[in-house]
């Protein structure tokens, strides 16, 4: 059973690291959720979402995580249940954030005494705001990517594109899981209940409120930008194409006229004695380079070259 509780005087922290169905029975024995809540905690989540009952709060919210391997953001669920004297937090176990801090309360008096000496809901808003901080490092190297991705947009390579294209999707997923946290946090910031208030509880969640914002908004930027980036890119390489395609009709139609003239040159000579004219070559070579050399000129005239 991956299940840990902490306690103090007035209060206990049940963390469930990937649970099972033995974590699942001692809930149940302790603790009167509802059994939605039940399949809620062992279905993945998709989005945010809080249930408030008459004796608990039910809580779940996503944050962004970086696998490092792929350079994708990926959702990582945490289940929170609040009730009088207790708090229950349910995770895969990704986020170190959240497994050090579990950890380094129920080791140490002294942060357990931080973390634990007031109600349930400064301890889970103690914990969100550790989980909201961890993020802001994922959005600063979401901007570094930016920074790099712009400096090689002019490149106009695979690379580039690829590298936006990444950039794009990571902001797609970090936005739609930032989008439903302030709802989220408002409901907080509200709730009647005494198990979650606390001195100054309405600005520790208004705080929380505004990281969530300042998250979008950062994002809402990067989407934006991304976007330029990605159209300038597209539009460098259709210009690169275009260069390219050009080139090759200006070499096309040149060998074409050479072409022309060797099989004329191979028609006289089918019909006629072509050595009883020796500066016919001379002059048919001559000919050629002429045309060719006009033409180029001509077309670098055009400024088609």
């Amino acid at each position: 059973m991956s299940l840990k509780i902490i306690h103090t005087k007035n209060l206990k922290w049940i963390d469930i690291v990937q649970p099972n169905d033995q974590d699942l029975v001692y809930l149940k024995e302790h603790f009167p959720f509802h059994p939605l809540d039940y399949e809620d905690v062992m279905t993945p989540s998709t989005r945010p979402k809080i249930d408030a009952y008459d004796s608990y709060h039910f809580i779940i919210l996503l944050f962004p995580f970086l696998n490092k391997n792929k350079e994708e953001i990926q959702p990582v669920e945490v289940d929170f249940f609040v009730g009088p004297d207790y708090m229950v937090t349910i995770h895969n176990g990704a986020m170190k954030t959240l497994t050090n801090l579990v950890h380094n309360v129920s080791q140490y008096d002294n942060v357990r005494n931080q973390y634990m000496s007031s109600s349930p809901g400064y301890l889970l808003f103690s914990v969100l705001e550790l989980l909201f901080k961890r993020s802001f490092p994922i959005l600063d190297h979401i901007n570094r990517s930016l920074d790099q991705a712009g400096r090689e947009i002019f490149e106009a390579d695979f690379k580039t594109l690829k590298r936006l294209s990444t950039l794009k999707k990571n902001i797609i997923i970090y936005r739609r899981i930032m989008k439903m946290h302030k709802f989220v946090l408002s409901k907080l910031m509200h709730s009647k209940q005494l198990y979650l208030q606390f001195q100054f509880s309405k600005n520790y969640f208004q705080n929380l409120i505004e990281y969530a914002e300042n998250i979008w908004d950062v994002l809402a930027s990067d989407k934006e930008t991304t976007e330029s980036y990605e159209q300038t890119n597209q539009s460098l390489a259709a210009h690169r194409m275009n260069d390219i395609l050009r080139t090759l009709t200006i070499f096309s139609v040149v060998i074409f006229i050479l072409t022309l003239f060797v099989n004329v040159m191979l028609f006289a000579e089918t019909v006629t004695r072509i050595d009883e004219y020796p500066y016919l070559l001379p002059l048919t070579i001559t000919s050629l380079l002429l045309i060719t050399l006009g033409m180029l000129t001509y077309f670098k005239h055009k400024k088609w070259l």
